[in-house]
C-alpha cells in the first residue's frame, strides 16, 4: 500500500511538471513553492494551476511537499533562504510553528506569498492569496438555513464535520458558520466534530452523531467543511438509512470548496449545497500576485474572490469548473 502511493504521488507530480528541490533551471526569477501534499485534490488541483501559471510568466519553481507537518516545513523554509531564492509561495502547515523560520525569511528580505492560509502577523508576508474564512463559513450558515427552511422547519439541530480546529481556517469557518446559522430563530449548532480532513472520518463522524442524537429527535443538518467531508456524511447518512434532502424529517447536507463529489452528490439529490470556491483559481491569482510582486508592483495585501451557494439550481453554472 505504501509502494503504491507513493508511485502514485511521483506520478502526480510528473504529470504537474514540479520540479526538484536543487532542479533550478537557468534564467528566470527563481520560486520555492512550499506546498502541501499534491495527492490530495484540492491541492494537487491549486499547484497545477499555479506552475502552469508561473511558467506562463516566465517564473522558474521548484516544489516541495510536506504531509501537514510543520517541523519539516519550517526546515524547508530555512533551505529555501539558504539558496537565496527570489520568492517563497506557502500553503502554510502551521500558522504558530512557522512564526520563527518566517522571520528569519523576513531578516533575509525575500518575499512571502502565502496561499490558502493567512497568519495575523501580517509583517512577516508580502501577499495573502486564499479564502475569507468568515465569509465562506457564513456562506454556508446561510445555505444550511435554506435548505432547513426549505423543508418548513422553525427549529433545527445542526452538527458541524470540521476539519483541524487546532488552528487554520476551520475554527474560522466553524464560527462563522455557527453565526450565520444560528441568526435564524430556533436553528442550533449542537456538535462539532474534528475529522483532521479525512473523509473516512468524516463518514464514522456522521454514523456517531446520528446515532446520538437518534434519541433526540434526530438531527436536521450536517454541514461538512469541505465536499471530500460532506460526501463523507452522506454516506454515513446513507448507511444509517437517513433520508437525504431538503423534505420534512429530511437530514439536509451542505459542503463547500467545490469539488466533483459534493458536485455529484447536489445531482443525485443527497446533498443540499456547496460553495462556490475553487483551488484553480487561488493558485491562478497567486501566480499573478507574485509576478506582479517581483516586477515591483504593490498589489493588495489580501486578496479572496467572491462566493456563491451552489444549489441544483445553479449547478450547470458551475459544475464544470468545480469537477476536476
Amino acid at each position: 500500500m505504501i509502494s503504491r502511493t507513493i508511485a502514485f504521488c511521483i506520478g502526480l507530480a510528473a504529470a504537474l511538471g514540479l520540479a526538484a528541490p536543487q532542479a533550478w533551471a537557468e534564467g528566470g526569477k527563481r520560486v520555492a513553492f512550499l506546498d502541501g501534499p499534491i495527492a490530495d485534490k484540492y491541492i494537487g488541483g491549486m499547484t497545477r494551476s499555479f506552475t502552469e501559471t508561473a511558467k506562463a510568466n516566465g517564473l522558474e519553481v521548484s516544489v516541495v511537499q510536506s504531509p501537514f507537518d510543520p517541523a519539516l516545513q519550517a526546515q524547508q523554509l530555512d533551505d529555501a533562504i539558504a539558496k537565496k531564492v527570489d520568492a517563497i509561495v506557502m500553503m502554510i502547515m502551521s500558522q504558530k510553528a512557522l512564526i520563527p523560520a518566517l522571520t528569519r525569511a523576513k531578516a533575509a528580505h525575500i518575499p512571502v506569498i502565502l496561499i490558502n492560509t493567512p497568519i495575523p502577523q501580517e509583517d512577516l508576508y508580502t501577499a495573502f492569496v486564499g479564502e475569507d474564512s468568515n465569509a465562506l463559513g457564513g456562506i454556508a450558515g446561510n445555505a444550511m438555513a435554506d435548505g432547513l427552511a426549505k423543508g418548513g422547519r422553525t427549529s433545527a439541530k445542526v452538527a458541524i464535520i470540521a476539519g483541524s480546529m487546532d488552528e487554520g481556517v476551520a475554527p474560522a469557518r466553524a464560527d462563522a458558520f455557527k453565526k450565520a446559522l444560528e441568526a435564524h430563530a430556533g436553528f442550533t449548532v449542537v456538535a462539532v466534530e474534528e475529522t483532521h480532513w479525512a473523509p473516512p472520518e468524516a463518514e464514522r463522524a456522521a454514523g456517531q452523531l446520528l446515532a446520538r442524537f437518534s434519541g433526540q429527535g434526530g438531527l436536521d443538518g450536517i454541514y461538512g467543511m469541505n465536499d471530500p467531508l460532506a460526501n463523507g456524511a452522506v454516506q454515513g447518512a446513507q448507511s444509517a438509512g437517513v433520508k437525504l434532502g431538503t423534505g420534512k424529517g429530511d437530514l439536509v447536507v451542505v459542503g463547500g470548496n467545490c469539488l466533483t463529489p459534493g458536485i455529484q452528490d447536489i445531482e443525485q439529490g443527497t446533498m443540499y449545497a456547496t460553495i462556490y470556491w475553487t483551488p484553480i483559481n487561488m493558485g491562478r491569482d497567486t501566480a499573478n500576485t507574485l509576478k506582479k510582486i517581483l516586477d515591483g508592483e504593490s498589489p493588495p495585501k489580501k486578496q479572496s474572490r467572491g462566493l456563491d451557494i451552489i444549489t441544483k439550481t445553479n449547478l450547470d453554472k458551475y459544475k464544470a469548473e468545480c469537477t476536476f
